[in-house]
Formats: structure tokens, sequence, C-alpha cells
């Protein structure tokens, strides 16, 4: 086991009460945020200079995506219907483009590929429905296409295949997980490959031939991609059941893949501690627990929302419902004192308001 170290801590100026929901990367050198009062945050990777983007961004903001991070371009939806793409390179407090659900329907996970200069949204289930909608920012006027059979609840994951930017992958309260061929208009020809996991709350490539499914109740599984142009015999999936028990935590934040291969981050509010096990492939897939990075604290009693490797500047942030960013390095790199104004803030928090809020989405 290793140990990760809190090096710096944030509240990003956020007023007491409130959580930050999501981080990514926002330029080479800084982080974005959104958090529960309906705002865009930026910071520097010393979590200096935080600054506000712009206030009340959505009525209820739910996703935030790095649209093109080089570019400094950054993509927000929320329950108010819209997607809205900001630049922060222009200065202004609003957003250089801005779409729009069909039905209005409340967005809750979106994905964006500069490459095909699209973006993709999921809907809460309204009216019978839950749309997977594409525009191509250069045409944003109405969506360039449509899935609105695939799922039947709200669908809560959406992620562009690596390399193939075409492939679209969706994830849904339904169960399913779904990819799509989205050069294929009709909905019943483009869905290639389906697999049925239970509640998603997570789910992605590891990589080209490989899907990861995470349910709201922790039940983790691994599948193949599927190939329809070959007839070759996939393997397997690999089922790991609930992994609160074998993992020693009590909820799963998420899995993250940097360059020495996918983390399953795992959390324990009992014990104040986030744990990033990695997760290997050989011989067989399973998790590494002996070579795990132990974030000590942790954002003490109150769940871990988001984490971020940054490999640039090898350190992991970390966000959370006691609204505080925090970054960490290996031991012997600087360490801050955990027991602040966070910690103390933590335990004025309506635990069963917390706890509502885990199991949805934002």
């Amino acid at each position: 086991m290793h140990t990760l170290n809190a090096t710096s801590s944030s509240s990003l100026s956020l007023a007491e009460g409130h959580y930050i929901y999501s981080l990514t990367p926002s330029s080479p050198t800084s982080f974005a945020a959104i958090s529960s009062d309906d705002s865009l945050r930026v910071f520097d990777t010393g979590l200096g200079n935080a600054s506000v983007v712009a206030t009340n961004i959505h009525e209820g903001v739910t996703s935030l995506k790095a649209y093109d991070a080089s570019q400094q371009l950054l993509s927000t939806a929320g329950r108010d219907g819209k997607v809205k793409l900001w630049d922060l390179r222009s200065g202004k407090n609003s957003a250089v483009l801005e779409l729009e659900t069909s039905n209005q329907a409340p967005v809750l996970a979106i994905a964006c590929c500069p490459e095909t200069n699209s973006v993709v949204a999921g809907s809460e289930l309204l009216s019978y429905q839950a749309i997977v909608a594409f525009w191509d920012t250069r045409s944003p006027g109405q969506t360039c296409l449509q899935y609105v059979e695939s799922h039947s609840d709200d669908v809560t994951e959406l992620q562009y295949h690596p390399t193939r930017k075409t492939t679209v992958l969706s994830g849904s309260t339904d169960g399913l997980v779904n990819i799509y061929n989205t050069t294929i208009a009709d909905e019943d020809d483009a869905l290639v490959q389906v697999i049925n996991h239970g509640s998603v709350h997570h789910a992605g490539f590891l990589d080209e031939k490989t899907i990861y499914a995470l349910s709201h109740d922790e039940v983790f599984s691994i599948h193949p991609a599927t190939n329809p142009d070959e007839q070759t015999q996939e393997p397997d999936p690999v089922l790991f059941g609930d992994l609160r028990q074998p993992l020693g935590c009590e909820y799963i934040a998420q899995l993250f893949v940097g360059s020495q291969g996918p983390y399953i981050a795992a959390g324990n509010k009992w014990e104040n501690r986030l744990d990033l096990i990695p997760l290997v492939s050989t011989p067989s897939w399973g998790f590494d627990q002996k070579s795990l990075w132990r974030l000590p604290g942790a954002h003490g009693e109150e769940v871990v929302r988001s984490v971020y490797l940054d490999e640039q500047s090898q350190t992991v942030f970390t966000c959370g419902e006691d609204g505080f960013v925090r970054a960490w390095k290996p031991e012997g790199e600087g360490q801050a004192d955990l027991q602040d104004e966070g910690n103390a803030k933590m335990s004025r928090r309506d635990k069963k308001t917390k706890e509502r809020g885990r199991y949805k989405p934002y």
C-alpha cells in the first residue's frame, strides 16, 4: 500500500452547505468545477487563484466535461434541458453556444468529441422517453441525430470510444449499457451491442476492446466490446458483483484510466479514507489491492464525488460533499492539515439529505 498526502485544500470560495459535483481539466495548468450553487469555477493546480466563470449556469447543473481542454473549452448540462459551451479565453461570463433538447427534458449526462465537432446528451425519462441526442456544434440550431427508444429510463452515462469517434456508449438506470454506430440513423440498426448490467451509475471504455459497468449499488462488471464485422468468439464477461465487501469500502466514487491503467476510487466514510485501487488484466481481470494508493482523511465523513489524476503535475485532485477540492501527492512531498474548516463543516451536514443525493443523478 502507498500513501498520498493532502498538500492543499480549497473551498473555491463556495458558501457553506454546497457540494462540489465534478472536476475536469480546463487547461494544462487549471481545472474547472461545478457545484450545487449552479456555478462554474476554475482554479489552478496549486488550488490558488480560484475564480467564478459564471453563476446560475443552469437551473440545476448536472454535468461538466472538457470539450477541448487545450483550447480551454468546457461543456456543461443541466436539468433545464440545456447544454452549454464555455470558452474560458473569452473572459465573458456567458456561454458561447447553447443547445436544447427537443422536449426540454433534464440532461443528466454529456460527452464531447472535438474531432467530429460533436456533443451528445442523455436525458431524464420524460413523457415515457429517455433521449440520446447529438448536435454538430457547427450547426447547433437543432439535433443532427436522436435515439429515443434504446433506453426506458434516465440516461446517466455517455462516452465516445477512445479511437472510433463514431462509436458512442450510453448507460441508464434501466440497467442497460448500449453501444451505437452513430453513422447509422436508424436506431435499431445503429445499436450494435447491449449489455444488461443493472441501474448504471458509471460505464465506459477501459480500452478499445473492453467495457466496464458500475451500478448504483456498487455492482461491477467487465465486458468485451463486440465487433459486428468480426465473427470471432468473444471472451465471457467478468462479473465481480458488489465491490463493497471485497474492497472494504462503502461506495465507489468512480473509475478512471491513467497511463498506468485503470483505477477504482473506493470510499469509506466511517474510516475517513479513499483508496485508489489498480484494476489489472493479467493474468485475469482483478484488483491489485497490495498496490493501492490510500488518501487518509479523504473528505472526512462526506462522499467523494469526483477524482482526477493530473499526470503532468503528478497530483490527484478530489472534490466532495464537504464543499472542498483537495490536492494529493505521494508521501514526502508535503502535507496539509485535514482538521480544517472543511472537516468542521462536515459534522454539521444533514446526513439524510446527503445520502439521498448519493444514489441519484445530480
